[in-house]
């Protein structure tokens, strides 16, 4: 209990700085740990004609007084997980995957589902679906037509800050941070205040809090190289460490007969590199690649003087852009990247050797793999530069944003927050107890602690190696949370733990038909780079918000970046207009962004 108190006690204390740091400026915090930003978030929005919201309102991520230091977490937060005495209504809006099927299987509907009951019958919130949209252009289409109409729904999720910004501005939100505060279940809150400053500024748009945050792992943002080891090992290459070294085992899996090209690269719809508005990767992204050539376009940096510049404008990026286009001409590239519409039909089908992304789709993303092809030994390793030293960038702890539209009642917001504390809580339990996509849970915006996977990562090995058991650890309110159902998975799914000597596990250790799998090979192996290679560089952008010149420019200016940088890699533009890309994006918004960005740096 002494050391509960303590823990309390440090996130308090965190709560109590993070608004001290706000009343003098919100600083957006370098991830490598070299500097910190003297932007507030006022400023980041380019709209310094608008007075910013007094410190003392800003949202707080404070433990409630009620709660007390003493008071149990996580399942007995009653005034989290409150059962309202007369139904609560809340009218959401929906992203589903037009692809999944789960709903039909069962005999549900997006309406009326196993989460829609157990939220209805344990908590008496009645969530009413309004409408529902697949996910992607359609369903951003669709919120964008409700914020221009001013027509949105009790609540909805977007993956996009712009929608924020816009209704906001509009005074269509509601102020939620109290409602926040109050209702926030004690794991949730330690899970926001691990976040920082993040949160925060995720949260809130003129000292107001707008939203409740998705908060992802860091290893999200992280794209490493996935690679078919057992191909590696039956033509006795080495695992590749350097671009050189990738691109001969690239050439090595085609001639060999192995793969019809070398490398996957992303779907339709889906540029080669993170940005800095969107900044987790995708699989089939090439960020390894651009990183390891010292390149980070899309990124909005500061050179060493402090001048800020666009990274998609340097000379190493053009050096990364020769080169993808020469793979491309050889056959090492997927010939129909970013035009093909299923990026993981190939990587599951086993006529692909090496694809990229971060940890999450080497095991999530590749599951059939396996099944497929019981000798796959799809394996993780960073993509080092020339040097032998690993650099990636980092992002800003994922995209989401859960919306609630200005004026709905108090009981309504609290149904709100309570839903989040219900699927942080509960998410491990309504996976084990049904085979409904978690997509379906109502406005399900994912927070997890910033370091979850790797600290899962290094439990499960010791658990692995007998070093700790199940009882070492505890589980009441515990932030990492399906701590408690993966160490009880790795335990059940893992046939030896021979692998854990060498911390280098492969699917023939445990079962790949368990529904577990998927989770835990991602961890052990889809992780193991970030856990355990220290990189000699981590790369921030400036901003990760849109300023007032990104909101006018920048859809106009990265819709012809993406299409320059696909005519060059498939060779139907030249890379000697290179130049020219870089004067149009300058003179077509590009400078403005650039100076905007400057002068709130100071």
């Amino acid at each position: 209990m002494k050391e509960m108190c303590k823990k309390l006690l440090v996130l308090l204390l965190a709560a109590t700085m993070i608004v001290t740091m706000l009343a003098a400026c919100s600083k957006s915090s370098n991830d490598s740990g070299k500097s910190e930003e003297k932007t507030s978030e006022a400023e980041a929005e380019g709209s310094s004609s608008e007075e910013a919201a007094p410190a003392e309102e800003a949202f707080k991520y404070a433990l409630p007084e009620d709660f007390g230091p003493d008071a149990p977490a996580g399942e007995t937060d009653d005034r989290a997980f409150y059962k309202f005495e007369t139904p609560v209504d809340v009218h959401i809006g929906m992203s589903v995957d037009p692809t999944d099927t789960t709903l039909s299987d069962l005999g549900d509907t997006v309406e009326e589902n196993y989460f829609i009951r157990y939220i209805r019958d344990t908590f008496n919130i009645n969530v009413i679906v309004d409408w529902y949209a697949a996910s992607g252009d359609a369903y951003n289409q669709k919120v964008s037509t409700l914020i221009a109409s001013n027509d949105l729904p009790d609540a909805l999720v977007t993956g996009e800050r712009t929608y924020l910004v816009a209704a906001a501005r509009d005074g269509q939100l509601q102020d939620i941070g109290d409602a926040i505060n109050k209702y926030s279940s004690q794991q949730v809150l330690k899970i926001e205040n691990s976040a920082g400053e993040v949160a925060i500024n995720k949260s809130s748009y003129q000292g107001k809090v707008y939203s409740i945050p998705s908060l992802d792992v860091s290893a999200s943002e992280v794209p490493v190289m996935f690679i078919r080891e057992d191909w590696c090992d039956e033509l006795g290459l080495e695992i590749p460490k350097t671009v050189e070294d990738l691109e001969k085992v690239a050439k090595a899996f085609v001639e060999s007969g192995k793969a019809p090209y070398g490398i996957q690269g992303p779907q339709n719809n889906t540029r080669t590199y993170c940005t800095f508005m969107s900044a987790n990767p995708a699989m089939g992204m090439l960020d390894p690649v651009y990183q390891a050539m010292g390149a980070y376009p899309g990124y909005l940096l500061q050179d060493d003087s402090g001048k800020v510049y666009y990274g998609s404008t340097t000379e190493e990026f053009k050096s990364a852009l020769e080169l993808l286009h020469r793979w491309y001409e050889e056959g090492i590239l997927n010939p129909e990247m970013c035009v093909q519409t299923e990026v993981g039909k190939d990587i599951n089908g086993n006529v692909c050797g090496i694809y990229m992304c971060s940890w999450w789709a080497l095991g999530y993303g590749n599951t059939s793999s396996f099944i497929n092809d019981p000798t796959a030994n799809w394996q993780a390793y960073p993509l080092y530069n020339a040097n032998g030293e690993w650099e990636y960038h980092v992002g800003n702890l994922g995209n989401g944003y859960t919306l609630i539209k200005n004026g709905v009642s108090e009981d309504v917001q609290r149904a709100i927050v309570e839903l989040n504390n219900i699927h942080v809580r509960d998410e491990a339990f309504l996976v084990d107890n049904t085979y409904l996509s978690m997509g379906y849970f109502p406005l399900r915006n994912n927070q997890a602690c910033a370091d979850e996977s790797e600290y899962t990562h290094k439990v499960l090995l010791d658990i692995a190696l007998g070093k700790t058991t199940e009882a070492d650890y505890d589980f009441n309110g515990n932030p990492y949370k399906h701590l408690k159902e993966d160490i009880a998975d790795i335990q059940r799914i893992c046939n030896n733990m021979d692998w854990a000597k060498d911390d280098h596990l492969t699917p023939m250790d445990l079962d790949v038909n368990d529904p577990k799998f998927s989770r835990i090979y991602s961890l052990m192996v889809g992780d193991r780079p970030y856990t355990n290679v220290e990189p000699v560089k981590k790369v921030s952008s400036v901003t990760y918000s849109p300023t007032a010149a990104v909101e006018k420019y920048w859809s106009n200016l990265i819709a012809m970046e993406d299409e320059f940088v696909l005519q060059v890699i498939t060779g139907k533009k030249d890379i000697s207009e290179f130049d020219t890309f870089v004067e149009d994006w300058l003179n077509q918004g590009g400078q403005e962004i650039l100076d905007e960005v400057q002068a709130e740096l100071g």
